[in-house]
């Protein structure tokens, strides 16, 4: 093999992991450290898979159809207690679009993921609990007489189905590009040796 051939090869490998390291990332998170309330994001988002969905990832811009349960813990002389502010019932499932800005930042993170911040979307069908710190809910202002300034929340989320309404998010439209570029990589330095093999050989 001369020196070209080495050079197309070596290109044709880069290819093809850089293929593999973009599917991976899009289908299929890392594994990361976990407390007593599951991972924990940098931006204090917390979350824990009570059940992984056998559908596909929820994107930004879908229309979720979900149950969900929403709470927060209060403090007095007699001990914690916890209030539930918000739920759906049963047969009455929430509508909503994810990822846009409808719902407070924490939900729509927590339920679509972030990839920066290493948090997996949920999975149609799945099941999370998330704990939402304050500034990724109300915040200082809280909300009426419902949700007191400053207060971290708990939601539990069942997503039962997600509808594209946007098309896929520019993030994964990105890396489903530079998968296809290195799969066109590997297979033209692929297709190259093979050529220079078997034919020219002859």
């Amino acid at each position: 093999m001369n020196c070209f051939q080495t050079v197309i090869l070596a290109l044709a490998v880069f290819g093809l992991a850089h293929t593999v390291e973009a599917f991976t990332r899009i289908s299929a998170p890392l594994a990361r450290p976990t407390t007593t309330l599951g991972p924990v994001a940098r931006n204090g988002l917390g979350y824990e898979e009570i059940e992984i969905g056998t559908g596909r990832n929820v994107f930004p811009g879908d229309a979720v159809l979900c149950y969900y349960v929403g709470q927060y813990k209060t403090a007095n002389l007699l001990g914690e207690k916890t209030v539930t502010f918000d739920e759906t019932l049963p047969g009455e499932p929430a509508e909503f679009i994810v990822g846009k800005g409808q719902v407070i930042p924490g939900f729509d993170i927590g339920i679509c993921g972030d990839m920066t911040l290493d948090i997996p979307a949920m999975k149609i069908g799945g099941d999370r609990k998330l704990v939402i710190p304050s500034a990724l809910a109300y915040g200082e202002r809280g909300a009426g007489d419902s949700i007191p300034p400053n207060t971290d929340l708990e939601f539990q989320v069942s997503v039962l189905s997600a509808t594209s309404k946007e098309g896929l998010s520019k993030d994964v439209l990105l890396k489903g590009f530079a998968g296809l570029g290195g799969f066109l990589v590997f297979m033209a330095g692929f297709g190259y040796i093979l050529l220079q093999t078997v034919f020219l050989k002859h």
